[in-house]
């Protein structure tokens, strides 16, 4: 079961002040995402998941903490949030991206093999031209040529 905090729950958990985390809602809804990082209750009140808490944790830690830098300017810090939040998750993206890839390229050549479109089988026969092509090459080398003409001499 996921755990759920109140925004002053969460200010204690970050170390963020409470102001700073109900700005950041305000300003960036489209950045906090319902059952992601908050949940709703039945009375509106919204709570932070685990997953909420640990995006606000993240982006504290990003920030560079003077001791005059304890209260955090919510309007100043919102292009750092949004920046940080961005390359966290275009990452995971990228990692997410390279893990599936591998997989779903081999169930396209499945497809392409098993149920191809017109153009699919155009490209399939192109490259399976080119396959032999390349591989039978060697024997229009000037090398080989005696070679095929000896044997040639032998079988007349």
């Amino acid at each position: 079961m996921q755990n759920l905090y109140t925004t002053p729950e969460a200010a204690r958990e970050t170390g963020i002040p409470e102001s700073t985390i109900r700005s950041w809602m305000r300003r960036h809804p489209e950045v906090f995402q319902v059952d992601i990082h908050v949940a709703i209750d039945e009375h509106g009140q919204k709570l932070w998941t685990d997953a909420g808490v640990e995006m606000l944790r993240a982006h504290r830690a990003s920030k560079t903490a003077t001791d005059d830098d304890a209260e955090i300017d919510a309007e100043s810090d919102a292009p750092d949030l949004l920046e940080s939040l961005l390359e966290e998750d275009a990452q995971r993206l990228a990692n997410e991206y390279w893990r599936l890839l591998p997989g779903r390229t081999l169930q396209r050549i499945k497809q392409m093999r098993d149920n191809p479109t017109p153009e699919q089988r155009q490209i399939v026969q192109l490259s399976v031209r080119a396959a032999i092509n390349a591989g039978t090459e060697h024997l229009l080398l000037p090398t080989y040529q005696p070679m095929l003409l000896e044997g040639g001499d032998e079988t007349d």
